[in-house]
């Protein structure tokens, strides 16, 4: 936001209200003083286009200030965008099509990590601006504390079930032994349509049923 366009709304501030709405560059939502409002923030205003700000009023507990209506459009797009997050939320996707993949643990970890990576930033933009930051060096220290948690429990995981055949290193080990196959039949000069009609009835063998007496297999059982 520029400061002509800061000013400008700040300049319809009504006398008496000592804080004006703001929607800082982190895209947080807070009350203001007027002088305060950086470049960068977004000045918040009503139905009526005017600023939305909190008056000075009698002792005791602040009323909740009221925000403007939200139209139906809004609302419906906001469903519809949040319909499409869930869509692609690893976590959920791997939960609905195999809840028991040792996948889920890894998903987790990745998601904490990548909270308290953007906490990281958040102190870091705090501390730059002189705000206080010890709240956020707490939630930061809890989310690294999970990670570290689930860390753990995966190498339990691992450590009590063998090898994860549905593990991104499983995966790409059996890749390899695919891609070393390959190149000996060729080496053999195997005719390339033989090649690829082995490869796909392999592919077809390698099904739950193959990956349960696999894992069985590694287990000793």
């Amino acid at each position: 936001m520029s400061k002509s366009v800061n000013a400008a709304k700040l300049a319809k501030i009504p006398p008496g209200a000592h804080r004006v709405q703001v929607i800082d560059g982190l895209g947080n939502t807070k009350y203001k003083r007027p002088a305060e409002v950086l470049d960068d923030d977004t000045v918040c205003l009503d139905a009526s286009g005017d600023p939305i700000v909190a008056v000075k009023g009698p002792p005791g507990r602040p009323k909740r200030p009221e925000f403007a209506p939200v139209s139906d459009e809004r609302i419906a797009n906001l469903l519809r965008l949040k319909t499409e997050h869930l869509k692609t939320d690893p976590i959920l996707d791997t939960l609905a099509t195999n809840p028991e993949s040792s996948a889920v643990l890894d998903h987790v970890m990745s998601g904490i990590a990548s909270e308290a990576a953007h906490l990281d930033f958040e102190r870091e933009v705090a501390e730059r601006l002189g705000q206080p930051t010890s709240q956020i060096s707490m939630r930061r220290i809890n989310a690294l504390k999970a990670v570290g948690d689930s860390w753990l429990k995966r190498k339990e995981q691992v450590a009590s079930q063998g090898m994860d055949l549905e593990s991104t290193a499983f995966k790409r080990l059996f890749g390899f032994i695919m891609e070393t196959y390959k190149e000996v039949f060729e080496a053999l000069g195997q005719r390339p349509e033989l090649v690829e009609t082995v490869f796909a009835t392999l592919s077809k063998r390698l099904d739950d049923d193959w990956k349960r007496e696999a894992t069985k297999r590694m287990l000793g059982d």
